[in-house]
């Protein structure tokens, strides 16, 4: 009777029941917006937007100055100013603009591929969460169920209606199921821990005690669904971009310098000033740039198409496993229809229609069966999850 009161009071603890049914979207959202990794990626982002924002700007103009108080030949100070302004070709900088664009887009999009690692692994740490709730309300029945065969046993045995062995059965019975539910409720305990890390250190609150619901679309239909806003599948295409772009960046570094500005000189009573043009020519190094770039652009060009393949077959495959694991769940709907439940089987015994012995062998197929439809159960959900990442 005490552990069934302490195992009430710990259910009650875990699942509020109320007319509000929180999601896993919720759940996640609150984790989304208190993660310290999430939170400092962004932070990151925003930095290296700024910077290659900088990229598209041409450098500060350039200021000189000479005082030149003696003169061998003339007498008087001379004084030099110049202010200048360099700047390239107009096409570096429409290049430069988009290649920055495409690099800070490429930097989005490895924020949100660490977002969804951070996310999937948070939403696998729920699933697990609800199994072991499931666990825990079977175990807790369990218990109940053992605890009522103990008792009645030992009041058998007084009476001399049950032997030592019978009641030895029903003790060991009771002892394992004991360790099955302090087993489940340390794992609570420790899921809700590991949760509590990926929610930047706050204590969430879960009131889940159903897997989430997702219906498995079309392979045809996920494939293209995937490549179109699978952020790992953009962020490979944008590499791609990303070097085509750079290449072209290159070669209008290849094109002439120029720079504008204005300069003076006054020696004694007589002063100069006028504008100064200037041109810089590259001719070193800039070829060895662009072939470079080039080479670079084929690199991702071939490693987009390898990582997109692996996507696609890994897709395949994950495909597979969940339809084998919708499969085998309903297999074990269908036993666990037919087989004889606890109730059941304990009329059976009370009736004398099977002996001790094959009642708890019963049970333990019975129970057997039951962890291993759990186990299949967890096993589709978090497949399902997985193959659905790029969702979140």
């Amino acid at each position: 009777m005490k552990n069934r009161i302490i195992n009430t009071v710990f259910m009650f603890l875990i699942v509020t029941i109320g007319s509000y049914a929180q999601s896993f979207n919720e759940l996640l959202n609150t984790i989304e917006e208190n993660n310290t990794e999430i939170q400092a990626s962004k932070k990151y982002v925003e930095s290296k937007t700024y910077e290659y924002k900088s990229e598209n700007l041409p450098g500060g103009p350039e200021f000189s100055y000479g005082y030149f108080p003696d003169n061998s030949t003339v007498s008087g100070t001379k004084e030099v100013l110049e202010v200048s302004q360099s700047f390239q070709m107009p096409c570096f900088y429409r290049n430069q603009s988009a290649y920055s664009k495409l690099r800070i887009s490429q930097e989005e999009l490895s924020q949100q591929i660490l977002r969804q690692n951070i996310l999937i692994e948070a939403k696998q740490l729920l699933i697990e969460y609800t199994y072991r709730l499931k666990q825990m309300a079977i175990v807790d029945k369990r218990l109940k169920f053992a605890e009522d065969i103990y008792s009645a046993y030992m009041i058998r045995l007084e009476t001399g209606d049950a032997n030592a062995l019978e009641v030895n059965k029903a003790k060991l019975h009771l002892m394992q199921v004991k360790r099955k539910e302090k087993d489940a409720r340390n794992e609570i305990l420790s899921i809700k821990e590991k949760l509590k890390y990926f929610n930047g250190g706050n204590e969430l609150e879960i009131t889940i005690n159903e897997y989430p619901v997702a219906n498995l679309i079309e392979l045809d239909s996920l494939l293209f669904d995937k490549m179109a806003n699978d952020p790992e599948v953009q962020f490979n295409q944008k590499s791609v971009e990303v070097s085509q772009k750079r290449i072209k960046v290159a070669k209008n570094l290849q094109l002439p310098e120029f720079s504008l500005g204005y300069g003076s000189e006054t020696v004694a009573d007589e002063k100069f000033k006028g504008v100064i043009v200037g041109v810089s020519i590259p001719l070193w190094g800039s070829k060895r740039t662009i072939q470079q770039s080039k080479l670079e652009s084929e690199y991702f060009n071939l490693n987009n198409n390898t990582a997109r393949n692996a996507k696609i077959s890994e897709t395949k495959v994950m495909f597979d496993k969940v339809n084998t694991l919708n499969e085998n769940l309903k297999s074990y709907e269908n036993i666990l229809s037919s087989v004889n439940n606890e109730d059941l089987l304990k009329k059976s015994l009370e009736l004398g229609e099977i002996s001790v012995i094959e009642f708890f062998t019963e049970m333990f197929y019975y129970y057997e069966v039951y962890d291993d439809f759990l186990d299949v159960e967890k096993e589709y959900y978090q497949a399902l999850s997985k193959l659905y990442k790029y969702r979140l």
